[in-house]
């Protein structure tokens, strides 16, 4: 007896699973087109005790998200351009001898983007040790990142000429600017 009314259970919550895949669509009232719904084969349905439901996949939704702008600078914060006294002669440097003392340094920086990116240099000076008018920052190569988000070397250098070394003590490590490094699309 508890068989039958199992198998009696079974049949009306099957019935009442796949009815909606039977009649016509509730919003046009048309047969047949594509109507998501549950259909079930009799013949492949276990019952067990405790009576479960099983979940059947109805419908898949696609997700899709707008990707923006990216750019990194891998450890921007352990870069560090040291200037160092040099030749104003240097071509590097390119200066007359009434520049002396003249000053220059490289570092470089790894850099990738999900877009073609034109870089850019800002400068600013901190202390009195160079004007602003006396030292300029430039890249040592190419200012372009590919766009394949892979990591691109980018050299920047600082060259500064007649610099005021009356206004520090001598072995110290003075701070006397800071050149921040902008980007852009490559357009």
């Amino acid at each position: 007896m508890l068989k039958r009314t199992l198998i009696v259970v079974a049949l009306v919550a099957l019935l009442a699973t796949s009815a909606q895949a039977q009649g016509p669509d509730p919003h046009t009232g048309k047969s047949g087109g594509d109507i998501s719904g549950i259909k079930v084969n009799l013949e492949k349905i276990e019952i067990g005790w405790p009576f479960e439901y099983k979940a059947l996949n109805l419908c898949v939704i696609p997700v899709f998200m707008h990707v923006g702008y990216f750019v990194q600078v891998e450890k921007c914060h352990e870069r560090k351009i040291k200037l160092v006294q040099v030749d104003c002669a240097d071509q590097r440097v390119d200066k007359d001898e009434d520049d002396w003392p003249c000053y220059y340094d490289c570092e470089e920086i790894k850099i990738r983007a999900n877009f073609e990116a034109k870089l850019g240099l800002s400068k600013s000076t901190v202390g009195s040790a160079i004007d602003g008018d006396r030292w300029s920052a430039h890249f040592d190569g190419t200012d372009i990142v590919d766009a394949t988000g892979g990591w691109n070397t980018i050299t920047v250098c600082v060259k500064a000429w007649r610099a005021r070394l009356y206004n520090e003590s001598p072995g110290t490590e003075v701070h006397v600017g800071n050149v921040t490094v902008t980007v852009k699309p490559n357009v």
